[in-house]
């Protein structure tokens, strides 16, 4: 497919196609102009950032611990831990374990974050299918029709970049709202960012000359206002502009490249170039919200040695954003949520492996949201426990935490809650229902 069609095919579904890249030969985490600005004045923050732990995580062995009682324990809730070996860094309960490579990784990561952190236990997510709820824990909707709450944050405060809501993976829905840039191939940016270059990274190689390239642009911008003037519905009209956009963004491509590190990391966590590209995108004014994805938790079977160590990776993922960004400067300039599709069941099944269970948790860390803080919580067997709206105590009159309940919160942070687009995607909560969970 040419570069035409496929930018066409991507504007109509509205999508900017491109993806972060690395470049041989240069020292990893070198920029190539360490004199560059901290960030672009484009927009000034924050930066929001979504990490996804697709297949459905279990908190009852991150930030909502339940052990077991010990190795012959018939209904242990968790074999990978023991209840004497639950631990707490101020107010952030953890299981005190790890893998042979790495066995303090919990411990070293509560005890150094547990500061910014904020957990909701016990979030109902009323369902344990996989699409449901990774549609509800990222829209605030269990039913199908939201765009996601990245996709609606980039859409009020960046609909007009090319790459103002970046996804790696997860529920990125946008109900045309905003085009989505989704970064899978980790080779193709360069050749976006420089579609005029026979060989990217060689400025020389061009496939037409100067004066070449500025009639074939104003050609470009010719056709684009005649289809404009002969195209009279919204939803065309809307097409032709992220067609262009898409065209356009090339140059926004070449911002990012600016602050990319000289070569992207290479080791075991996907996390970590997601992240640098993320942090890349924000600095240089080209991306506002983004969806990081690592996936592996649906563990149906032999769940301790399978999940455990991908939600060590979690941790080092958000410790590394934190660390990239406190470098470039940036650290006290985003948020941080991190979520899944739902829990897993208490104990486990014929196969050592745990199911699908409706009950989770929800991390949160960044600007604007208080630390050292536990919101909520589950009994024994990990079933939600009811709370008071109001003032967020244990009460059997009270209510289960559901999504709805975290996205109004998020919402007004984000600051779009008043915006006239919430209007067609309304958080429907009651006013005795309402809960403060950013306080």
């Amino acid at each position: 497919m040419d570069r035409r069609n496929f930018f066409k095919l991507m504007s109509l579904a509205g999508l900017a196609a491109v993806s972060p890249t690395v470049f041989a030969g240069r020292r990893p985490g070198a920029f190539k102009n360490p004199n560059l600005p901290p960030l672009a004045e484009t927009y000034g923050g924050p930066l929001w950032v979504f990490l996804n732990a697709g297949g459905g995580w279990d908190p009852t062995s991150l930030c909502d611990p339940k052990g077991g009682k010990g190795p012959e324990d018939p209904e242990a809730m968790n074999h990978a831990f023991t209840t004497d070996q639950i631990e707490a860094a101020g107010n952030i309960r953890y299981p005190n374990i790890g893998t042979e490579d790495n066995p303090t990784a919990y411990q070293t990561f509560f005890d150094k974050h547990y500061k910014r952190l904020r957990v909701i236990n016990g979030l109902d997510m009323q369902s344990n299918g996989h699409d449901s709820g990774s549609r509800h824990c990222w829209s605030g909707r269990l039913a199908e029709g939201y765009p996601s709450l990245a996709a609606l944050i980039a859409a009020v405060h960046g609909h007009a970049l090319p790459m103002s809501y970046l996804s790696f993976g997860g529920y990125d829905d946008t109900q045309g709202q905003v085009a989505r840039t989704r970064s899978g191939n980790t080779g193709a940016l360069a050749r976006i960012a420089y579609p005029d270059r026979a060989n990217p990274e060689d400025e020389l190689s061009l496939f037409h000359s100067t004066v070449a390239g500025d009639l074939i642009r104003k050609a470009q911008e010719a056709r684009k206002e005649r289809l404009l003037a002969t195209e009279q519905l919204p939803r065309v009209q809307k097409a032709v502009g992220n067609m262009y956009a898409s065209r356009t963004g090339s140059n926004e491509l070449k911002k990012l490249q600016q602050y990319l590190p000289d070569e992207l990391d290479n080791g075991p966590n996907p996390l970590r170039r997601q992240i640098q590209v993320a942090l890349a995108a924000f600095r240089a004014g080209i991306t506002i919200s983004i969806n990081l994805d690592i996936g592996g938790f649906d563990t149906h079977g032999d769940h301790d040695a399978n999940h455990i160590p991908r939600l060590i990776n979690i941790l080092d993922g958000l410790d590394f954003l934190w660390t990239e960004a406190d470098l470039q400067g940036i650290g006290d300039n985003f948020v941080v949520l991190c979520g899944s599709d739902f829990g897993r069941t208490p104990g486990y099944n014929d196969t050592r492996g745990k199911d699908h269970w409706a009950i989770t948790s929800l991390m949160m860390m960044g600007k604007g949201i208080k630390g050292d803080t536990v919101i909520g919580g589950s009994d024994e067997r990990h079933n939600a426990l009811n709370w008071d709206p109001k003032t967020l105590k244990q009460s059997d009159s009270g209510i289960h935490i559901e999504p709805r309940h975290v996205h109004a919160n998020l919402r007004a942070l984000a600051g779009i809650d008043g915006h006239e687009l919430m209007k067609q995607y309304p958080i429907v909560i009651e006013k005795d229902d309402a809960m403060n969970l950013l306080a």
